[in-house]
């Protein structure tokens, strides 16, 4: 025979952990993969140091895939081809990325987990010159020749004024900064805390200078290829995102490179 009191008991555990389960802590969840993830040499966000990947974009990866439960695996690749790998499903994910409508068509993006602020590099001897200029209208004006990384994104008020500027491309970030020094180029854009790594490792970091204004000062993201990636899984890490960021645990990471 049943005991009734015993019954009553299991039945109310059972409802209660029921109704508790779907507030679960993002800790618990588990990601239907392991996904892939780009990086390239990318100081101070991405640093090859013997024989190991860190940096503050490999740190806020760790901290949020560890907190949403899921796993991944790095792989080294140049930016521009982890835009075209995440689009074509040979990436499922890459780092440090502005959001834009062009490259939603084919990615997600994560909820924000940094920002960006995009410089304008020019030698200090030459300040006087470039910065007569206060927005890229004016600075077209003057003509300088400007290098950027190949496939970067500076914002939208360079995508539509590029055209009017001597753009040359380049495929890594140091070879920026190493031009700048030796009059290759008269301008650089490039994330200000990369650049001034760069110029510092370079010795030219007395040489070298930025503009009073930026190209851009966004949010970033994240990018997940829609090709690979379920919805469920980038909820999954959205909610791990907006749990580490209202910690303040994110900028905790963050502060410690500035």
């Amino acid at each position: 025979m049943i005991n009734r009191a015993v019954s009553k008991t299991v039945l109310i555990r059972a409802l209660l952990l029921v109704l508790v389960t779907p507030f679960a802590s993002t800790a618990s969840a588990a990601c239907q993969k392991t996904f892939s993830v780009g990086w390239l040499e990318w100081k101070p966000y991405q640093v090859s140091e013997a024989g190991r990947v860190t940096g503050m974009d490999i740190e806020l990866l760790d901290t949020i895939m560890n907190k949403a439960g899921c796993t991944y695996q790095l792989k080294n690749v140049p930016w521009e081809r982890s835009m075209r790998y995440v689009r074509t499903g040979d990436l499922d994910m890459a780092l440090g990325t502005s959001k834009t409508d062009e490259r939603s068509k084919w990615a997600y993006f994560s909820e924000a987990y940094r920002r960006e602020i995009m410089a304008i590099f020019i030698r200090s001897n030459e300040y006087q010159k470039w910065s007569k200029a206060q927005d890229f209208e004016q600075l077209a004006r003057l003509k300088p020749r400007v290098m950027v990384l190949h496939g970067a994104y500076y914002g939208s008020t360079w995508s539509k004024i590029k055209d009017r500027f001597f753009v040359h491309p380049l495929n890594r970030y140091e070879p920026l900064i190493k031009m700048l020094g030796v009059q290759r180029t008269d301008v650089v854009l490039t994330d200000l805390y990369n650049g001034k790594v760069l110029a510092k490792e370079l010795g030219l970091e007395n040489e070298l200078t930025t503009l009073d204004w930026n190209a851009s000062d966004d949010d970033i993201h994240l990018m997940l290829s829609k090709k690979t990636v379920s919805p469920s899984d980038v909820e999954i890490i959205n909610r791990a995102i907006l749990e580490l960021r209202q910690s303040g645990q994110l900028e905790a990471i963050i502060q410690r490179y500035r």
